[in-house]
């Protein structure tokens, strides 16, 4: 379970959060909907410890995740909002890297297996740099399954996805949510 409690954030003059509390449960897929700047992805990065509230604590199976840390870490799936896919890399290379840093040991039939479901395994050769918005998304979601994660937080995971990609991503979202806690930030109501 995640739990947020009494969450606060506050930018400046303009409160953000006020005392936020949700709880979240494993087979349950969510959606955060709000429109464009209503703080979705500043929630998100919180859940992520990218950064702190000003006042709450969140803690996932009862532990303050500030208390697991990298444990905490390492049962997250992350794909952000931006996609900041411009290096000179492969997709199936740039996979390769992430999986060391997750510290995946034996990454290659994890990332074949992402890349088929995903839709990208005939595009693992490709660079990054030539990549449609909606291949970068894909190549996105495969690098937040990578380690498997029990906890999937998805910022805007179907921007740029022509309607077949998105109900593709649906179906795998489905078939995978018995087994985690998904969050799904969107301000597209359908998505969710």
């Amino acid at each position: 379970m995640l739990q947020v409690t009494g969450v606060s954030l506050q930018f400046g003059s303009k409160k953000l959060f006020e005392d936020v509390n949700l709880k979240f449960t494993k087979g349950n897929c969510y959606g955060i909907i709000g429109a464009n700047g209503a703080g979705k992805s500043t929630l998100l990065n919180i859940l992520t410890c990218s950064l702190q509230s000003d006042e709450g604590r969140i803690f996932y199976n009862g532990t303050d995740i500030r208390q697991l840390g990298s444990s905490y870490r390492d049962i997250l799936g992350y794909m952000p909002q931006t996609q900041q896919l411009s290096l000179d890399l492969s997709v199936e290379d740039f996979l390769y890297y992430i999986a060391s840093l997750k510290k995946i040991a034996k990454p290659k039939p994890v990332i074949s297996e992402l890349l088929h479901k995903v839709n990208m395994y005939d595009y693992r050769k490709r660079s990054l740099k030539g990549l449609s918005g909606g291949m970068k998304q894909r190549v996105m979601i495969a690098q937040a399954l990578l380690n498997d994660p029990k906890i999937l937080l998805l910022d805007e995971p179907t921007a740029g996805l022509d309607p077949i990609e998105r109900r593709n991503l649906r179906n795998l979202i489905a078939s995978i949510s018995s087994e985690r806690i998904i969050l799904l930030a969107t301000h597209v109501i359908s998505d969710v």
